[in-house]
Protein backbone atom coordinates (compact mmCIF):
# COMPACT_ATOMS: atom_id res chain seq x y z
CA UNK A 1 0.00 0.00 0.00
CA UNK A 2 1.91 3.11 -1.22
CA UNK A 3 0.72 6.18 -1.61
CA UNK A 4 0.68 8.93 -4.53
CA UNK A 5 3.56 10.41 -2.83
CA UNK A 6 6.07 8.00 -3.72
CA UNK A 7 6.77 9.71 -7.29
CA UNK A 8 7.83 12.43 -8.78
CA UNK A 9 4.89 14.93 -9.34
CA UNK A 10 3.99 18.10 -10.75
CA UNK A 11 3.82 19.73 -7.00
CA UNK A 12 6.93 23.19 -6.75
CA UNK A 13 10.22 21.17 -6.02
CA UNK A 14 11.59 22.21 -2.81
CA UNK A 15 15.05 23.13 -2.59
CA UNK A 16 15.99 22.02 1.01
CA UNK A 17 18.79 19.33 1.16
CA UNK A 18 17.12 15.91 3.01
CA UNK A 19 18.84 13.01 4.45
CA UNK A 20 17.88 9.57 4.98
CA UNK A 21 18.04 7.59 8.26
CA UNK A 22 15.91 5.02 10.95
CA UNK A 23 13.19 6.85 13.11
CA UNK A 24 14.64 6.47 15.94
CA UNK A 25 12.61 8.80 18.95
CA UNK A 26 9.02 8.57 19.74
CA UNK A 27 8.41 12.04 18.44
CA UNK A 28 9.77 10.88 15.18
CA UNK A 29 7.14 7.63 15.34
CA UNK A 30 4.44 10.28 16.01
CA UNK A 31 5.66 12.31 13.06
CA UNK A 32 4.70 9.63 10.88
CA UNK A 33 1.53 8.84 11.96
CA UNK A 34 0.59 12.53 11.39
CA UNK A 35 2.12 11.96 8.18
CA UNK A 36 -0.13 9.08 7.10
CA UNK A 37 -3.30 11.33 7.61
CA UNK A 38 -1.64 14.18 5.55
CA UNK A 39 -0.83 12.03 2.91
CA UNK A 40 -3.81 9.77 2.82
CA UNK A 41 -6.11 12.50 3.63
CA UNK A 42 -7.49 10.06 6.80
CA UNK A 43 -10.50 11.01 8.30
CA UNK A 44 -10.02 8.19 10.75
CA UNK A 45 -7.30 7.42 12.89
CA UNK A 46 -8.07 3.92 12.41
CA UNK A 47 -6.74 3.78 8.88
CA UNK A 48 -2.72 5.01 10.61
CA UNK A 49 -0.56 2.74 11.04
CA UNK A 50 0.11 3.58 15.04
CA UNK A 51 3.40 4.74 16.38
CA UNK A 52 3.46 1.69 18.72
CA UNK A 53 3.63 -0.63 16.31
CA UNK A 54 6.17 0.80 13.67
CA UNK A 55 8.55 0.74 16.56
CA UNK A 56 7.71 -2.94 17.50
CA UNK A 57 8.02 -3.65 13.80
CA UNK A 58 11.88 -1.57 13.63
CA UNK A 59 13.22 -3.12 16.91
CA UNK A 60 12.37 -6.73 15.03
CA UNK A 61 13.64 -6.81 11.85
CA UNK A 62 11.36 -4.24 10.02
CA UNK A 63 12.66 -0.87 8.43
CA UNK A 64 11.30 2.38 9.43
CA UNK A 65 12.97 5.14 7.41
CA UNK A 66 12.38 8.98 6.95
CA UNK A 67 13.31 11.69 5.05
CA UNK A 68 14.27 14.52 7.26
CA UNK A 69 14.84 18.24 6.25
CA UNK A 70 17.73 20.08 8.34
CA UNK A 71 15.87 21.08 11.37
CA UNK A 72 14.80 17.07 11.52
CA UNK A 73 11.39 17.48 10.29
CA UNK A 74 10.38 14.43 9.08
CA UNK A 75 8.34 15.16 4.89
CA UNK A 76 8.74 11.26 4.13
CA UNK A 77 8.90 7.87 5.59
CA UNK A 78 9.26 4.16 4.41
CA UNK A 79 7.54 0.99 6.48
CA UNK A 80 8.38 -2.46 5.76
CA UNK A 81 8.78 -5.80 7.51
CA UNK A 82 10.06 -9.38 7.51
CA UNK A 83 7.62 -11.94 5.64
CA UNK A 84 7.94 -15.09 3.89
CA UNK A 85 6.85 -15.08 -0.02
CA UNK A 86 4.58 -17.91 -0.91
CA UNK A 87 6.19 -19.14 -4.14
CA UNK A 88 9.85 -19.17 -2.85
CA UNK A 89 9.69 -21.71 0.07
CA UNK A 90 11.42 -20.17 3.26
CA UNK A 91 13.05 -17.08 1.95
CA UNK A 92 13.01 -14.51 3.64
CA UNK A 93 12.26 -10.88 2.01
CA UNK A 94 10.81 -7.18 3.31
CA UNK A 95 7.27 -6.76 2.64
CA UNK A 96 6.76 -2.48 1.75
CA UNK A 97 3.48 -1.19 3.31
CA UNK A 98 3.98 2.32 3.64
CA UNK A 99 5.91 4.79 1.60
CA UNK A 100 4.67 8.86 0.93
CA UNK A 101 6.14 12.05 0.84
CA UNK A 102 4.35 15.54 1.78
CA UNK A 103 2.96 16.86 -1.28
CA UNK A 104 5.16 20.27 -0.53
CA UNK A 105 8.28 17.58 -0.74
CA UNK A 106 7.39 15.90 -3.92
CA UNK A 107 9.36 16.46 -7.47
CA UNK A 108 12.80 15.89 -5.70
CA UNK A 109 13.03 11.96 -6.05
CA UNK A 110 12.54 11.41 -2.51
CA UNK A 111 10.32 8.49 -2.42
CA UNK A 112 13.09 6.89 -5.08
CA UNK A 113 15.31 7.37 -2.63
CA UNK A 114 13.75 5.94 0.51
CA UNK A 115 13.18 3.00 -1.67
CA UNK A 116 17.19 2.37 -2.45
CA UNK A 117 17.74 3.37 1.46
CA UNK A 118 15.31 0.61 2.32
CA UNK A 119 16.87 -1.76 -0.12
CA UNK A 120 20.56 -1.14 1.12
CA UNK A 121 18.98 -1.43 4.68
CA UNK A 122 17.37 -4.96 3.36
CA UNK A 123 20.43 -5.95 1.61
CA UNK A 124 22.86 -5.55 5.36
CA UNK A 125 20.04 -8.09 6.81
CA UNK A 126 20.98 -10.61 3.47
CA UNK A 127 17.45 -10.18 2.17
CA UNK A 128 17.22 -10.03 -1.42
CA UNK A 129 13.84 -9.51 -2.36
CA UNK A 130 11.43 -6.91 -1.50
CA UNK A 131 7.16 -7.19 -2.39
CA UNK A 132 4.95 -4.30 -1.52
CA UNK A 133 1.26 -3.28 -3.60
CA UNK A 134 0.28 -0.23 -5.61
CA UNK A 135 -2.98 0.29 -7.83
CA UNK A 136 -2.08 -0.40 -11.17
CA UNK A 137 -4.28 2.89 -12.58
CA UNK A 138 -1.45 5.20 -10.77
CA UNK A 139 1.07 5.53 -13.53
CA UNK A 140 3.59 7.94 -11.11
CA UNK A 141 3.98 5.01 -8.38
CA UNK A 142 3.89 2.74 -12.06
CA UNK A 143 6.97 4.77 -13.35
CA UNK A 144 8.71 4.75 -9.73
CA UNK A 145 8.26 0.69 -8.85
CA UNK A 146 9.00 -0.83 -12.72
CA UNK A 147 11.01 2.26 -14.63
CA UNK A 148 13.04 3.62 -11.97
CA UNK A 149 13.51 0.62 -9.47
CA UNK A 150 13.15 -2.18 -11.54
CA UNK A 151 10.14 -4.08 -9.95
CA UNK A 152 7.90 -6.31 -12.13
CA UNK A 153 4.44 -7.32 -11.79
CA UNK A 154 2.55 -11.09 -12.70
CA UNK A 155 -0.14 -10.96 -10.19
CA UNK A 156 -3.35 -8.44 -9.65
CA UNK A 157 -5.17 -8.84 -6.75
CA UNK A 158 -8.55 -7.42 -6.65
CA UNK A 159 -10.05 -5.74 -3.85
CA UNK A 160 -6.60 -5.99 -1.57
CA UNK A 161 -7.92 -3.81 1.17
CA UNK A 162 -12.10 -4.41 1.05
CA UNK A 163 -13.67 -0.82 0.71
CA UNK A 164 -11.06 1.68 1.63
CA UNK A 165 -12.17 5.16 3.04
CA UNK A 166 -9.29 7.48 2.85
CA UNK A 167 -9.45 10.43 0.46
CA UNK A 168 -6.79 8.67 -2.28
CA UNK A 169 -8.85 5.88 -2.26
CA UNK A 170 -12.68 6.02 -1.65
CA UNK A 171 -14.57 5.38 -4.64
CA UNK A 172 -12.96 2.59 -6.07
CA UNK A 173 -12.68 -1.07 -5.74
CA UNK A 174 -9.05 -1.39 -3.79
CA UNK A 175 -7.39 -3.75 -6.69
CA UNK A 176 -3.49 -3.64 -6.36
CA UNK A 177 -0.29 -5.05 -8.31
CA UNK A 178 1.95 -7.18 -6.39
CA UNK A 179 5.22 -5.54 -6.89
CA UNK A 180 8.46 -8.10 -6.42
CA UNK A 181 11.58 -6.25 -6.52
CA UNK A 182 14.69 -8.32 -6.71
CA UNK A 183 17.90 -6.56 -5.74
CA UNK A 184 20.37 -8.46 -8.17
CA UNK A 185 17.87 -9.27 -10.51
CA UNK A 186 19.26 -8.64 -14.78
CA UNK A 187 17.32 -6.06 -16.52
CA UNK A 188 14.73 -8.34 -17.88
CA UNK A 189 13.97 -6.26 -20.99
CA UNK A 190 15.55 -3.92 -23.16
CA UNK A 191 14.18 -0.11 -22.55
CA UNK A 192 12.44 1.55 -25.77
CA UNK A 193 9.90 4.09 -26.10
CA UNK A 194 6.17 3.30 -27.19
CA UNK A 195 6.89 4.00 -30.07
CA UNK A 196 9.95 1.47 -30.71
CA UNK A 197 7.82 -1.08 -29.07
CA UNK A 198 4.62 -0.63 -31.40
CA UNK A 199 7.34 -1.23 -34.30
CA UNK A 200 8.56 -4.32 -33.11
CA UNK A 201 5.66 -5.57 -32.87
CA UNK A 202 3.91 -4.71 -29.38
CA UNK A 203 0.64 -5.25 -29.18
CA UNK A 204 -1.39 -2.10 -28.60
CA UNK A 205 -4.82 -3.54 -26.29
CA UNK A 206 -6.67 -0.49 -25.68
CA UNK A 207 -7.91 1.84 -28.77
CA UNK A 208 -8.86 5.36 -26.69
CA UNK A 209 -10.70 8.24 -27.40
CA UNK A 210 -10.51 11.55 -26.04
CA UNK A 211 -13.62 13.76 -25.51
CA UNK A 212 -13.39 17.80 -25.36
CA UNK A 213 -11.60 17.26 -21.67
CA UNK A 214 -8.88 15.04 -22.83
CA UNK A 215 -10.93 12.61 -20.62
CA UNK A 216 -9.71 8.82 -21.99
CA UNK A 217 -12.56 6.58 -23.06
CA UNK A 218 -11.57 2.85 -23.70
CA UNK A 219 -13.12 1.99 -27.34
CA UNK A 220 -12.12 -0.96 -28.61
CA UNK A 221 -10.14 -4.14 -26.26
CA UNK A 222 -7.75 -6.26 -28.54
CA UNK A 223 -6.88 -10.12 -27.86
CA UNK A 224 -3.77 -10.43 -26.35
CA UNK A 225 -1.30 -11.68 -28.99
CA UNK A 226 2.49 -11.83 -29.69
CA UNK A 227 5.85 -11.08 -26.99
CA UNK A 228 4.92 -8.45 -25.86
CA UNK A 229 1.61 -6.15 -24.68
CA UNK A 230 1.06 -2.39 -24.28
CA UNK A 231 -1.22 -1.60 -22.06
CA UNK A 232 -2.65 1.93 -21.34
CA UNK A 233 -3.68 3.60 -17.96
CA UNK A 234 -5.02 6.93 -17.44
CA UNK A 235 -2.20 9.26 -17.29
CA UNK A 236 -3.45 10.70 -14.06
CA UNK A 237 -6.15 8.89 -11.82
CA UNK A 238 -6.82 11.05 -9.50
CA UNK A 239 -7.65 13.68 -12.09
CA UNK A 240 -9.97 11.76 -13.76
CA UNK A 241 -11.68 10.75 -10.99
CA UNK A 242 -12.44 14.49 -9.95
CA UNK A 243 -14.13 14.81 -13.31
CA UNK A 244 -15.77 11.68 -13.47
CA UNK A 245 -15.98 8.68 -10.86
CA UNK A 246 -17.91 6.56 -13.27
CA UNK A 247 -15.12 6.86 -16.04
CA UNK A 248 -12.67 5.90 -13.03
CA UNK A 249 -14.64 3.09 -12.58
CA UNK A 250 -15.20 1.65 -15.90
CA UNK A 251 -11.30 1.78 -16.14
CA UNK A 252 -10.93 0.16 -12.76
CA UNK A 253 -13.20 -2.93 -14.38
CA UNK A 254 -11.69 -3.12 -17.89
CA UNK A 255 -7.96 -3.17 -16.74
CA UNK A 256 -8.92 -5.93 -14.46
CA UNK A 257 -10.15 -8.22 -16.81
CA UNK A 258 -7.19 -7.04 -19.20
CA UNK A 259 -4.68 -7.48 -16.80
CA UNK A 260 -6.02 -10.86 -15.23
CA UNK A 261 -6.09 -12.18 -18.57
CA UNK A 262 -2.61 -11.50 -19.47
CA UNK A 263 -0.84 -12.44 -16.25
CA UNK A 264 -2.82 -15.90 -16.40
CA UNK A 265 -1.34 -15.74 -19.91
CA UNK A 266 2.25 -15.98 -18.46
CA UNK A 267 2.78 -12.24 -19.47
CA UNK A 268 4.96 -9.60 -16.54
CA UNK A 269 4.43 -6.30 -16.09
CA UNK A 270 8.01 -4.56 -16.37
CA UNK A 271 7.97 -1.16 -17.46
CA UNK A 272 6.08 1.97 -17.83
CA UNK A 273 5.58 4.00 -20.98
CA UNK A 274 4.99 7.58 -21.05
CA UNK A 275 4.75 9.68 -24.11
CA UNK A 276 2.74 13.25 -25.12
CA UNK A 277 0.31 12.63 -28.21
CA UNK A 278 -1.36 15.90 -29.98
CA UNK A 279 -0.18 17.20 -26.69
CA UNK A 280 -1.94 14.63 -24.08
CA UNK A 281 0.01 12.70 -21.95
CA UNK A 282 -0.75 8.84 -21.96
CA UNK A 283 0.91 6.20 -20.27
CA UNK A 284 0.90 2.24 -21.13
CA UNK A 285 2.83 -1.06 -19.32
CA UNK A 286 4.86 -2.96 -21.02
CA UNK A 287 3.83 -6.78 -20.93
CA UNK A 288 6.42 -9.25 -22.09
CA UNK A 289 5.43 -13.34 -22.17
CA UNK A 290 7.84 -14.94 -20.18
CA UNK A 291 9.28 -18.59 -20.85
CA UNK A 292 6.39 -21.38 -20.75
CA UNK A 293 3.81 -18.77 -20.47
Amino acid sequence: MISSGDADTNAKSVATPISYRRLTTWAEYVAAEHLQREVWQMADWRDVVPAHLLVTVQKNGGIVLGAFTPAQRLVGFVFSFLGRADDEGSQLQQCSHLLAVLPEFRGKEIGARLKFAQRDAARAQGVTRMTWTYDPLLALNAHLNLARLGGSVRQYIVEAYGEMADGLNVGLPSDRFLVEWRFDAPVATPRRTWRAWVAAGACEIFDLAFDAEHLPHIQRVRDLCGEALVIEIPSDLNALKAATAQLALEWRLQTRAVFQRAFAAGYVATDLLRETRNGVRRAAYLLVRQPGG
